[in-house]
């Protein structure tokens, strides 16, 4: 930075706090400080006076020393265009259909129907629970973008959907809310679906036999909670494709929970733990990869791509400072809780030999 611009971001900085000691670290301007006020109103009014500037502040607590970083903003305005939400929107529809008429509706239209319909609300209002709330909180969020995938290649018949975010998060408060609300809105949906969706299964007689190359869904704690208090007694079900939609919407569930890299799970607990997530992190990703080396291969592979995608790191907010209230801390558990209930060590097994 120039004197000039040095000059006049300090004042900006010094609306919030008292300055000791300023320096350059990588093309950034650092500044060593202490809070006029409480962390979250300090950093607020100094955020302010940047707002329409070409620079960002980020504050931090590095090894005991509140600073301020003014760093220059990254462009990445991603506008969507109404039209391509739509063609992709038909698609899934399509994809999730054709999907459901080959895997799981045995050829029936009206089933299959009911299984995209149903799944698909529930990824739409997951993600749409992220845009609401990130727009409630003052960042730029697009609309949710469903991703289709022609069925011989994936059983769901999509990947699911995303938003992107085109401004950052401003404190921990906002990236908790933000991460949290799109599993809390899916799960929400999703126990009505599975409740009627097993109300329409049949229990399969501990006599029958399942088929070869036939495709198993592993049970999660509430699928079995749900499923016996329903359907009573069971050794395997029949699932109505209604229960399989909800059976998905459980699953996709727990994978973003996972409390890893930027999935949502990743931005509950860099809301949590400013300091240690990265701990956090690996310890699940270990975690998991001695799950998918006694229960299922598919978590060690799931553990492959978010580190290739992430690389087990998280951006955080601009204020990582400011502390959370006890009813962020009581929604982060809520959201684990959420996780235990969803996870299936098994999800998917194959038929390989009839017995």
């Amino acid at each position: 930075m120039t004197e000039e611009n040095l000059i006049w971001s300090r004042e900006k900085v010094e609306k919030g706090f008292s300055i000791y000691r300023a320096a350059e670290d990588k093309g950034a301007l650092v500044y060593t400080v202490m809070p006029r006020y409480s962390h979250e109103e300090s950093f607020s009014l100094v955020l302010e006076e940047f707002k329409a500037t070409e620079y960002l502040p980020k504050y931090r607590r590095i090894k005991g020393e509140l600073q301020v970083a003014i760093v220059r903003r990254k462009e990445r305005r991603r506008e969507i265009r109404p039209l391509l939400h739509f063609l992709l929107l038909i698609a899934t529809v399509v994809t999730m259909t054709w999907a459901g008429y080959v895997w799981w509706a045995e050829g029936n239209l009206s089933h299959s129907i009911i299984f995209a319909v149903s799944l698909m609300s529930i990824l739409g209002i997951h993600e749409l629970g992220h845009a609401l709330t990130a727009r409630r909180k003052g960042i730029d969020a697009t609309l949710p973008l469903f991703l289709p995938v022609p069925p011989p290649a994936f059983p769901f018949g999509t990947l699911g959907a995303v938003i992107f975010m085109n401004s950052p998060v401003p404190n921990r408060k906002s990236l908790l809310d933000v991460g949290a609300a799109g599993p809390i809105a899916g799960f929400l949906l999703c126990l009505p679906i599975l409740t009627v969706g097993l109300a329409y299964s049949q229990v399969i007689p501990p006599s029958a036999v399942p088929k070869e190359g036939e495709i198993l869904l592993g049970p999660s704690l509430l699928f079995l909670f749900l499923a016996k208090a329903i359907l009573g007694d069971f050794t395997l079900i029949e699932l109505h494709p209604l229960a399989i939609a909800g059976w998905a919407g459980l699953f996709v569930t727990s994978l973003n929970l996972l409390p890893m890299g930027q999935l949502d799970g990743g931005h509950v607990v860099r809301g949590l733990l400013p300091v240690h997530y990265r701990k956090a992190y690996y310890s699940i990703a270990l975690l998991l990869i001695a799950v998918g080396m006694r229960f299922w291969l598919g978590w060690i592979f799931w553990v492959f791509i978010v580190s290739l995608l992430t690389r087990m790191e998280h951006p955080g907010p601009l204020d990582d400072v400011s502390e959370l209230d006890l009813n962020r801390k009581i929604l982060a558990f809520i959201v684990f809780l959420i996780l235990v209930l969803s996870f299936m060590p098994v999800p998917i097994a194959y038929v390989l030999v009839n017995t």
